[in-house]
Order: structure tokens, then sequence, then C-alpha cells
């Protein structure tokens, strides 16, 4: 448990880091990230357990500053998708790419170590929402 609690702790300073070299406001930079491919609004509040009309602001935040757009969901011409634009594409990768590094360098993994973790973290995520999602 301590050393879920230390890389919380550690995960968010180096989103401060990260604040330093990017003018994106935290909570929108993790609708970035969050964003690896074209998403309802409804569905992104739920994996990011915040409510719809936080969402739907941030999201409006986001695309006044040209990161993502709305598109229909061809699937339900009723709903929206929220999908990255090039900006957004890149701020993603570049972050991505950023909190790798870091968390490499810092926890001295290796990329594959890097990879297995992430996968288990997902999966620890999924079944949290699952539990949750009553």
């Amino acid at each position: 448990m301590l050393g879920v609690f230390a890389l919380h702790g550690f995960i968010e300073s180096l989103m401060d880091e990260i604040d330093s070299k990017i003018d994106v406001p935290y909570f929108e930079r993790k609708i970035v990230v969050w964003l690896d491919r074209p998403k309802r609004l409804g569905t992104l509040a739920r994996e990011m357990n915040v409510l719809p009309s936080t969402m739907t602001t941030a999201a409006d935040q986001l695309e006044a500053r040209g990161l993502v757009v709305r598109e229909r969901d061809p699937d339900d011409r009723r709903a929206w998708l929220l999908k990255l634009t090039g900006d957004g594409a890149d701020l993603r990768s570049s972050m991505v790419v950023m909190a790798r590094t870091l968390l490499c360098e810092t926890l001295e993994l290796t990329a594959e170590e890097l990879d297995s973790f992430a996968r288990t973290s997902l999966k620890i995520h999924r079944n949290i929402q699952k539990h949750t999602t009553c």
C-alpha cells in the first residue's frame, strides 16, 4: 500500500514538473492523455471519474485551445465524440514521451518493465471502474 501512495505522490510531482513546460491546465492535460482514441464525453467522464458537466466544460476549453474537436459518433448520430486535433495529438505524444522518460529514469525501470506496469495498471483501473459504476 505504501508503494501505491508513494507512486501516486511521485506521479503528481512529475505532473508539476511537466506543468512548467506545457501551458495547458492539469485536468485538461489528463483528458488529452486519456484520449488515445475518439471517445464520447460521457465515456471519458466515467473513465476519469468526473461529472459529465465537468467534462463538458473542460472539453469546451480544450476545443477553444484547438486541441480537440467534437465529431458525430458514426454509431449513434445523436452522440458526439471528442477527438484530438493534430496539435492535441502532438501534445499527447510529447507528454507520454516525457512521462515515460521520467518514470524510467527515476524508478529505474526498463521499457519492458514499464510496459508491463502500464498493462497491469490499466487492468486495475478497468476492475475498479467495473465495481464503482453500478
